[in-house]
């Protein structure tokens, strides 16, 4: 399993020359299976970026599409991926239910006020929702998704990959400081031990009480999870569009000293747009 991260900023899109190490685009990152077959989550601006690597590649273009939830950072690419105008492009698009109505109303809200000069429905791609992922879980080439309830507003759904004897979870809009009792449990049984987990780290504990409610973690609180969980490897993403490159290199070095005094995973980064992770 090879995880790229092509968008890892979250709210807003900020590009510039303060942004250029972990990049600006918002979130979406491409899970290829080592089947050849490759999952892809979530369609915020970066999705862009692997519509034209995917171009490059040739041949059609065939994928499943995973939603988190339907805000617009992580939709705001879907229109500008260059496949999904090309007639031999398959999307399996599963996830977060109202995200996929989400989705065609970035192009169309059949009200006569879209926000995109083409109509979803003139799209040349064959896009099916399939629904299993809410329901239970889902299965591509032997490898098995499954999901959990984010605590975010308007609701989502994160994810687990397992893949042989290595597994990787995805959880980005969750707010793990407002989450008590039973539900931080379960999240830490989602997690258990898992090769590699991905985790919005938004904030700062210093930019509470102000953002509590807003659906995004500090950097320490998922420190917390994956020390509980025993998770071997940490990436922080989904990062404030108004911190630098210097401000999330800070957060890295807090957690790494953070976790070598509590026992916490032995690898911690922050996502980086274009950097792949081998699961093997």
């Amino acid at each position: 399993m090879e995880i790229t991260f092509w968008g890892t900023r979250g709210s807003i899109p900020s590009p510039g020359s303060h942004t250029l190490e972990f990049g600006g685009n918002t979130t979406c990152v491409e899970v290829l299976l080592d089947s050849g077959r490759r999952v892809v989550i979530d369609g915020g601006t970066g999705f862009r970026l692997l519509g034209q690597k995917l171009e490059k590649l040739g041949g059609p273009c065939q994928f499943h599409f995973l939603l988190t939830h339907g805000h617009w950072d992580h939709l705001l690419g879907i229109p500008f991926f260059d496949p999904i105008y090309a007639p031999d492009t398959e999307i399996l698009v599963d996830g977060w239910p109202p995200a996929f109505q989400a989705m065609t109303r970035v192009f169309d809200s059949h009200m006569g006020d879209g926000f995109f000069p083409v109509a979803f429905d003139h799209l040349k791609a064959r896009i099916d929702y399939i629904n299993r992922l809410a329901q239970g879980y889902l299965e591509v080439d032997g490898v098995r998704i499954d999901s959990i309830r984010l605590n975010h507003p308007q609701g989502g759904l994160g994810f687990r990959f397992r893949e042989g004897r290595h597994s990787m979870v995805f959880l980005t809009d969750n707010e793990l400081g407002a989450i008590h009792g039973n539900r931080m449990s379960e999240f830490i049984e989602f997690v258990q031990g898992c090769d590699l987990l991905i985790h919005d780290a938004q904030y700062r504990p210093e930019d509470f009480p102000e953002r509590r409610g807003w659906g995004h973690s500090s950097f320490d609180e998922v420190l917390a999870l994956a020390t509980q969980a025993g998770v071997r490897n940490l990436i922080l993403t989904h990062h404030d569009p108004s911190r630098s490159d210097v401000e999330v290199q800070e957060i890295v070095e807090e957690a790494r000293q953070m976790a070598s005094a509590q026992g916490g995973p032995q690898f911690i980064d922050a996502a980086r747009e274009g950097t792949c992770y081998s699961l093997t």
